[in-house]
């Protein structure tokens, strides 16, 4: 097969002759690529990032943990939580609302240059989250990073999400709790009234002398008999009188102290929701353990200009090189 025929493959030697023949604009492109590399790194805005770390806890079921009796892993509200847990915070420190009410904290809409724009809350959206980042570590924390030209402002931002997340997270259970209390209480309230009220029936009875009905009809059922015994007449018409009393209301007596009965343990059962759903309503715990408060960052996250430079001049490097290439296989081609 002749040369002229023969299929052209790409030969490394070939690139380094074409290099070295053309090394001196090459070496000025790169320069240049390098100083413009410089500059851009210098106009770039710089970017400190501060971190928070949370541990969510296990659970915000205070009465739970301090009234319950039941044995419960979740009983312990200083153990940190697992994966649902995790997954729960990081919903909420995602929230739309948790974005606006760091806005309204720290007017980022003025901060970010937005506030004249038509389209402010869509571009503050972007901006958000690029410097807002939220995420779960291997280790099942939570980790908040924000990015800010200001150290002080971004470790300010950082922990005050971290704050205003534990504020939505327990918004949250206490418009639940608070609803369960008013249902709770409800019930309680109602026993209550029903047990004032069947008090004041057995009042009734109380004032006629029937204290314990047991009790007493036994005893006066014994001294009845022992009375007609002995040939007390006046001791059997006395107790007789006094039996007959009991025999009379009886009916009515053990209605009422039924239904006293079995209130009371209504009102027993009640009454321990109505405990615990008090303290769910009026007491809030953490909802994270905090591993890391942020502070303000000593070095810039942003630009490393290094990076940049090594970056812009690279690549400014390879396209040339590219060029050059695509140069001579254009020439080539015309030659031929």
């Amino acid at each position: 097969m002749s040369n002229e025929n023969r299929p052209e493959v790409f030969d490394s030697g070939n690139l380094l002759v074409l290099i070295f023949s053309k090394w001196k604009p090459l070496l000025i492109i790169t320069l240049v690529a390098m100083i413009i590399s410089l500059g851009i790194s210098f106009i770039l805005p710089e970017k400190f990032k501060a971190t928070v770390v949370l541990f969510p806890s296990q659970g915000n079921n205070l009465s739970r943990a301090f009234l319950s009796e039941q044995a419960d892993e979740t009983k312990d509200f200083l153990a940190f939580g697992e994966d649902n847990n995790a997954e729960q915070m990081l919903q909420v420190l995602k929230s739309d609302e948790l974005m606006y009410a760091l806005e309204k904290k720290f007017n980022l809409l003025k901060y970010y240059s937005l506030s004249d724009k038509w389209d402010k809350y869509y571009l503050f959206k972007g901006y958000y989250n690029d410097l807002f980042v939220y995420d779960i570590t291997q280790y099942e924390s939570i980790e908040i990073i924000v990015y800010d030209q200001s150290p002080a402002k971004a470790s300010e931002m950082a922990n005050e999400a971290a704050h205003l997340a534990d504020s939505l997270f327990q918004g949250i259970i206490k418009q639940r709790s608070q609803k369960a209390f008013k249902v709770v209480k409800a019930q309680y309230d109602s026993s209550l009234a029903v047990a004032n009220k069947l008090e004041d029936s057995m009042n009734y009875y109380r004032n006629l002398g029937i204290l314990n009905w047991e009790y007493q009809v036994k005893e006066l059922t014994s001294g009845y008999a022992d009375a007609e015994v002995k040939g007390n007449a006046e001791a059997v018409k006395n107790i007789s009188d006094k039996l007959k009393v009991f025999s009379q209301n009886g009916k009515g007596y053990w209605v009422i102290a039924n239904e006293l009965e079995n209130n009371f343990k209504w009102m027993k059962q009640v009454k321990t929701s109505y405990e615990e759903a008090k303290v769910n309503a009026e007491q809030t715990i953490p909802s994270f353990f905090v591993a890391d408060k942020a502070i303000p960052a000593d070095r810039k996250t942003y630009p490393i200009r290094g990076l940049v430079v090594a970056g812009g001049t690279l690549a400014a490097l390879l396209i040339s090189i590219l060029a050059l290439l695509i140069a001579n296989r254009l020439k080539t081609l015309k030659k031929k």
